[in-house]
């Protein structure tokens, strides 16, 4: 009976620790990496902030999607690789979560150096 049981309590053990085991997840070689993609969506949120701020007084309305486009351009970055790449992260929460950390720390700093 003590074999059974501790032959029990090694297997749950085992089951135990492969559950908890960290998966890598990998990142396609099509997907914008999350270096590459923090600066983007900075610039994104930044683009989003001015138009609201300045939706009313200005007299040539851009949509946030012309001001994405622009910012892609600039980057030199096809529309249809961050259409993947913002669909890759999607489907994987904890690292689209990770990458909008950045950028909120990015648009602090960023704002702190205004305020100086």
């Amino acid at each position: 009976m003590k074999n059974k049981f501790g032959f029990l309590i090694v297997l749950i053990f085992s089951i135990h620790l492969l559950a908890c085991k960290d998966s890598k997840i990998i990142i396609p070689p099509d997907v914008l990496s999350k270096e590459e993609l923090v600066p983007i969506l900075t610039d994104i949120q930044i683009a989003q902030a001015s138009r609201t701020i300045f939706e009313y007084s200005d007299t040539v309305s851009y949509s946030l999607n012309d001001y994405r486009i622009a910012i892609l351009k600039q980057k030199n970055i096809p529309e249809d690789k961050f259409e993947s790449s913002m669909k890759f992260y999607s489907e994987n929460p904890e690292l689209l979560q990770e990458i909008y950390n950045e950028v909120v720390n990015e648009l602090s700093r960023k704002q702190g150096e205004l305020e100086k």
